[in-house]
């Protein structure tokens, strides 16, 4: 244990803790680097992109200025910013549990914070579910026509279906 109070072991720490801190430096700078490279690429191509559907626009006729573009762009962006993911397990058990209770789509969707046509979406699912589970396995029905009992019982058919590969 000694040998760590050594001043040579001591100066080998500091040489390699520096060389670990120029190596993340130099990591980080390039990390950096591309990126800010790969932005600049983005917004030439969403240049060259704008350049396109304006030529598009001309050849329909249609007028399309620069402020059009970004009003549609910030318009699309906005409309995007309220989208939140769809409900969670958690979220749906909640649900069911408040409709049980006797609440309605309205106030379980305001207390739950999500869109009532989701809980609406759940809740008709949750019943059609519900109705298969209750109802039991589907019988099967009678056939009619070349398969039907009718034509099993027939000499003909039934040595042509024993030749027929399975």
């Amino acid at each position: 244990m000694t040998w760590i109070f050594h001043p040579l072991a001591l100066g080998v720490l500091v040489v390699a803790l520096g060389l670990a801190l120029y190596l993340i430096i130099t990591v980080k700078v390039r990390v950096r680097s591309a990126a800010t490279g790969h932005e600049d690429h983005l917004h030439a191509e969403i240049g060259e992109l704008r350049k396109r559907m304006d030529e598009l626009a001309a050849r329909q006729g249609v007028g399309v200025s620069e402020g059009e573009w970004e009003g549609e762009r910030s318009a699309c962006e906005s409309a995007a910013a309220p989208l939140r993911s769809g409900i969670n397990l958690s979220r749906r058990s909640q649900a069911l549990r408040l409709y049980r209770r006797g609440e309605t789509p309205e106030q379980i969707a305001s207390s739950l914070m999500v869109p009532t046509g989701e809980v609406r979406l759940l809740l008709k699912i949750h019943r059609l579910v519900m109705e298969r589970t209750l109802a039991g396995p589907p019988r099967p029905g009678l056939k009619s026509g070349a398969g039907s009992a009718d034509t099993f019982s027939s000499a003909e058919s039934a040595s042509s279906r024993s030749s027929e590969p399975i």
